[in-house]
């Protein structure tokens, strides 16, 4: 008769715990710090293309999140984010030059 077969190392029946990535690396997190200071100034000051251009990033921000977070459910709503922070970003440009 054969030997009965031995785990060497790990059992197979343990997972491993995976780490998960961060939504936001470090400067990620100092980019909306910074974004929502500008726009806390740029509505206080009625500034309006700085306020679109701090609101275009942070909703970028969010689409990002929304697409990390919700997978394939929420890519729809993360596409429409993507493109409404783009659009605020083109207007912000169009009305701080026109």
């Amino acid at each position: 008769m054969g030997t009965m077969p031995v785990f060497r190392g790990r059992t197979p029946w343990t997972e491993e715990k995976k780490k998960q990535p961060p939504f936001f690396t470090s400067g990620e997190k100092a980019g909306m710090a910074l974004c929502l200071a500008m726009l806390l100034f740029a509505i206080s000051a009625g500034d309006v293309p700085l306020a679109f251009l701090s609101l275009s990033f942070l909703v970028y921000e969010g689409s990002n999140v929304v697409g990390k977070a919700g997978g394939e459910r929420f890519h729809a709503l993360a596409s429409f984010l993507l493109g409404l922070g783009i659009a605020l970003f083109a207007g912000s440009i169009f009305m701080a030059f026109f």
